[in-house]
């Protein structure tokens, strides 16, 4: 009997998990990533979580495997993220070698969190997924025949920079009219503020659970007063909606996966933002070119990525 370790790291949280061999969780450690101790802040809390762990297992370690919330090469193992300070072009598999003396293997949350679903999650039992984690911003993995595929340049899945518009703000990769800029968490908490600066008193529940200023409205914020049933925020999250399905239905046509499903923080919405996307993808379809993909929910809600880590740890085990 060996045990593994899976790693996320994310901009806002970050979560280390100890694992059995047959991909169970058995402890799980997370906390609110501290963004202003970059790179040093959060190799420290690794190192100290890592070997608690190892020291608390019934079973001896025997891998690593870790999800990073942003661009990686995985051939190099190495962290490109240009978003997040000291982390560019950084071996943090190497690192982990290094410092926990354990194999270790690394992909970005996107992939992590299509395999964690696929082999534990939503996705157990299919040929092909595609899993879309919509969050701060927006990114996609694909799996096919049990394995991620990842395209030529390491770019396949990149679903939140599809061009849906040819208008619109300039997304954060530099272009203009991307998917992320319609309908990811940031997209949404924009919306809400739009809403408030034009319409204040449509908005008062976004703003009392944004803690009364409208500058803060949240994409949570909004979820959650959509949930209750508030007006302006179901207008915002139908929107969001049709212009996530006009994607989907592109990754359909084009790859026609057995599921699509929906993670990330966006997605805890649930049928706030499940069922208009799929009342607008039966209104955007063809009649003639029918479809049997399931749009579904992350089984596996905001631990996708962690159990993904853990299956590429088991991997390597």
């Amino acid at each position: 009997m060996n045990n593994v370790i899976g790693v996320d790291i994310g901009g806002t949280q970050f979560r280390v998990g100890l694992f059995d061999q047959e991909g169970r969780r058995l402890l799980v450690s997370e906390g609110d990533t501290f963004r202003p101790g970059g790179r040093d802040w959060m190799l420290e809390q690794i190192r100290g979580h890592c070997f608690a762990f190892v020291e608390r297992s019934d079973f001896p370690v025997k891998a690593c495997g870790i999800s990073f919330g942003g661009p990686v090469d995985f051939e190099c193992q190495l962290v490109t993220s240009i978003h997040a300070p000291g982390w560019e072009k950084f071996a943090l598999a190497a690192w982990v070698q290094e410092t926990l003396g354990l194999p270790c293997r690394l992909d970005n949350d996107a992939n992590a969190g299509a395999l964690g679903e696929y082999r534990f999650g939503a996705g157990r039992g299919t040929d092909c997924l595609v899993y879309i984690t919509l969050s701060t911003g927006i990114g996609g993995g694909l799996v096919c025949g049990g394995k991620v595929f990842r395209g030529k340049d390491s770019l396949a899945g990149e679903v939140g920079h599809l061009p849906v518009s040819d208008s619109g703000i300039v997304c954060s990769c530099g272009a203009r009219g991307c998917l992320e800029t319609f309908c990811s968490g940031s997209a949404i908490a924009q919306r809400g503020r739009d809403w408030a600066m034009r319409r204040p008193e449509a908005v008062t529940r976004m703003i009392e659970l944004s803690g009364g200023a409208a500058e803060n409205i949240t994409a949570k914020a909004v979820v959650e007063a959509a949930l209750e049933g508030d007006v302006a925020a179901g207008r915002i999250m139908r929107e969001a909606a049709r212009w996530l399905a006009r994607a989907l239905l592109t990754v359909i046509r084009i790859v026609n996966p057995d599921k699509i499903i929906l993670g990330g923080g966006v997605a805890q919405a649930g049928n706030v933002l499940l069922d208009p996307v799929r009342e607008s993808l039966e209104e955007l379809g063809s009649p003639s070119i029918g479809y049997s993909t399931e749009i579904v929910l992350a089984e596996l809600k905001a631990y996708s990525p962690l159990y993904g880590a853990a299956a590429m740890a088991l991997d390597l085990a």
